[in-house]
């Protein structure tokens, strides 16, 4: 009888450490970018967002969708930057003002579109850096 108690408590204690482990593992920091790395063979959409202001970026979220059907390897490349300890980066890339998407292209900003827009001026804002800079490079 002891035996079985013994074998119980192991076995009790084995799923708690696993289970301990699998917790803690999935837990992620969520650390700032400090530096954006970009692809040098295609273009990325760079988009700063702020939760508290986020009925203002419906739009961009929408337009962003719709640019998925023609871009898909840019949309793919779509960086999300939150202004939430992002400073940083919102400085560099001299954001005044959410909602702001940007398009880079060889480390190059090469369009801003930034503030209260229609989710057409979006588009063929962002459509046409995208078609310039895909022609520049074939």
């Amino acid at each position: 009888m002891k035996k079985k108690v013994r074998i119980a408590m192991i076995r009790g204690s084995v799923i708690f450490i696993t289970l301990s482990f699998f917790i803690l593992s999935s837990c992620q920091e969520n650390k700032p970018f400090t530096h954006l790395q970009f692809p040098n063979d295609s273009k990325t959409l760079v988009f700063f967002t702020d939760e508290a202001n986020i009925q203002n970026e419906s739009t961009y979220y929408d337009a962003i969708i719709d640019l998925k059907r023609s871009f898909p390897n840019e949309v793919a490349n779509l960086k999300v930057i939150p202004f939430q300890n992002e400073k940083k980066l919102y400085k560099q890339f001299n954001i005044k003002s959410t909602p702001s998407l940007l398009v880079v292209s060889d480390n190059e900003v090469v369009t801003h579109i930034d503030g209260t827009r229609q989710k057409e001026e979006i588009i063929g804002s962002i459509e046409q850096a995208l078609s310039e800079t895909e022609e520049s490079i074939n």
